[in-house]
């Protein structure tokens, strides 16, 4: 192997071909050929193979070098400097238009390259190393790093921004960028820039990787606290992707303290810029065993996308909703825990009129499945998990819910913050909300455990429901037509266990206790046919208040001492010692000995 001096600015080249070795300038200059102190072998290249390579533009030097054989290349050379006391980005663009596709490029560690222009990576390069490339101006509205590339990839490099704020209008302020298929982002620091990691909308592109990455200090372009803007909402976010099959795993993403960013990491179909998208439109994203923190308005989002699944994630701090679904399908929230800090102060973005939650589950979501999340709230939450219905983002004026919502076996815990509201269901088709274990404070009026406002169908079952204190709220809570069924839950220590309101649907009510309560069930103005049966009250008032003509009881224990409303003629009421017979229309009880 041919080895000329590093002192001289010539290049080691690394190859297998024979023939005279190609000298651009100012050139790439080749590893040393001793072990590098990172151990670590790189990354396997994705298992498909790339895209063809796009024929680049003419490098600065001469054509040999872009038919030259793979090589490893360290970023040195004339007019770089390592020490980033001065700005290299003339030596640097140069540099990289005369690396050979398929190359290696080694950022040293410790070695600190500032530039001020986006460094364009048009050819398949594995960029790698334990260096820094520093961007102290000219990407204001601009990506650092752009990939357009199919097969490229960058590991362990940190890439900072250090330049003048980012533009709150125009192309976005981007550490990396992607313009590509098949790309993995991998143990990459994203330092200070207004979006860090990004796949581009321009196309479809699939196959991208985004792991274990440090992708902090995003800076938003909202408002912030107080402000009546409705600016922020296109720009701000930690990771994003555009497209689809594509992974999010292992990754720590972090909002600049005091800012208004957006999301987290975002996840959004294509409806305007999609071509050609193939097999997996919009589809099959998996988000999986990250950390985001600080002030996003949106800790994770999943919007429009289909068949993703959100999993193993931890959030905390966000001012609209820790995690959220928007007009989704088939999307899984599951086994993430979200930490809910928000203050009263923490306004961010309210021209929107957020809702401000945990989780949301907004609008058209379809087939979402919200399964063993661990809410924790110390601070001021409207409810723990919501579905909000809400009007199309195109002109139409009809509201629309979630539909075939299920959400199952979350806990939604109180740790010094206020939530009067567990779970909230507006609107929705056939949710199924069961298994969850709920706690509530300060309830008051129309809020409870779970609230159901207009839904159809719904199935609310086996709940444990804990409140703040029996003055006040109610356990179940279903306002509404559409018929419901409330089976099998515990309600403990609020006003009114169940209570269904003006439901011309029917009431199925089985099975359910509660206990230190007020009343046990309220079905004012509930005329459909319905069943209450085996249920459980302990109250310090009566049991069952404003019951129905239509409705039929079945061995309903511990009614208390007060005369039962309503109901039917032949209906047989049994507890406290007490039987109670509907005989046309009027209560006759009897002291059983």
């Amino acid at each position: 192997m041919d080895k000329t001096s590093r002192r001289d600015g010539t290049a080691r080249w690394r190859r297998t071909g024979a023939g005279a070795d190609p000298t651009p300038e100012p050139e790439p200059t080749a590893v040393e050929p001793e072990p590098e102190p990172d151990p670590d072998p790189d990354p396997e290249a994705p298992s498909s193979p790339p895209d063809p390579d796009p024929a680049p533009s003419a490098p600065t030097g001469s054509a040999d070098a872009q038919a030259a054989p793979p090589v490893e290349l360290v970023l040195e050379g004339p007019g770089i400097d390592p020490t980033g006391a001065s700005v290299s980005t003339t030596a640097v663009l140069a540099w990289f238009a005369a690396v050979p596709a398929g190359s290696t490029v080694i950022v040293r560690g410790g070695d600190v390259i500032a530039v001020d222009a986006t460094i364009r990576i048009d050819r398949r390069v594995h960029l790698r190393g334990r260096g820094e490339l520093r961007f102290v101006g000219g990407v204001e509205a601009a990506p650092a790093l752009k990939l357009i590339v199919s097969g490229s990839s960058v590991t362990g490099v940190r890439v900072s921004y250090a330049g003048p704020p980012a533009s709150s209008t125009g192309e976005r302020n981007t550490g990396i960028s992607i313009w590509a298929s098949e790309v993995l982002i991998d143990g990459v620091i994203v330092d200070g820039f207004q979006n860090g990691i990004a796949v581009q909308p321009s196309g479809e592109f699939e196959g991208v990787v985004i792991s274990a990455c440090h992708v902090l200090n995003i800076v938003g372009s909202g408002g912030g606290r107080g402000s009546a803007s409705s600016a922020g909402e296109d720009r701000g976010d930690g990771i994003t992707v555009w497209g689809a099959r594509s992974a999010i795993v292992g990754n720590i993403v972090s909002a600049a303290p005091g800012t208004d960013a957006r999301v987290g990491i975002h996840a959004e179909n294509l409806p305007d810029y999609a071509v050609d998208p193939g097999s997996w439109a919009d589809s099959m994203v998996a988000i999986e065993g990250n950390v985001v923190t600080g002030p996003f308005r949106r800790s994770i989002a999943v919007e429009g996308m289909a068949h993703t699944v959100v999993t193993g994630n931890t959030v905390s701090d966000a001012t609209w909703w820790g995690l959220a679904v928007i007009d989704t399908r088939s999307v899984a929230l599951v086994a993430n825990t979200v930490r809910w800090t928000r203050t009263t102060d923490d306004d961010q973005g309210s021209a929107w009129g957020p809702k401000r939650c945990p989780v949301m589950i907004y609008r058209d979501a379809q087939g979402t499945v919200v399964s063993g999340n661990v809410i924790e709230i110390r601070g001021v939450a409207a409810a723990g998990i919501m579905a909000q219905a809400a009007t199309p983002p195109r002109g139409s004026t009809t509201v629309i819910g979630a539909v075939d919502a299920l959400i199952t076996e979350n806990v939604v815990r109180i740790a010094g913050g206020t939530c009067p509201i567990g779970i909230a269901l507006d609107r929705t088709r056939q949710p199924v909300v069961s298994g969850n274990r709920v706690a509530v404070t300060l309830a008051s009026g129309s809020v409870g455990g779970v609230v159901s406002y207009l839904a159809e169908d719904a199935v609310v079952s086996d709940n444990s429901i804990t409140g703040a204190a029996t003055s006040n709220g109610f356990g179940v809570l279903h306002q509404g037509a559409g018929s419901i069924v409330v089976m099998g839950n515990r309600i403990d220590r609020i006003r009114v266990a169940v209570a269904v309101s003006n439901c011309t649907g029917g009431a199925t009510i089985i099975g359910n206790t509660g206990r230190e309560c007020e009343y046990g069930l309220d079905t004012f103005g509930t005329t459909g046919h319905s069943v209450v049966q085996g249920n459980r009250w302990e109250t310090t008032n009566t049991a069952h208040a404003n019951a129905q003509p239509n409705t039929s009881y079945l061995s309903t224990r511990h009614m208390g001492l007060a005369r039962p409303y309503g109901g039917r003629s032949g209906d047989i009421l049994v507890g406290n010692g007490r039987l109670w017979v509907n005989d046309q229309g009027t209560w006759r009880s009897t002291t059983l000995s």
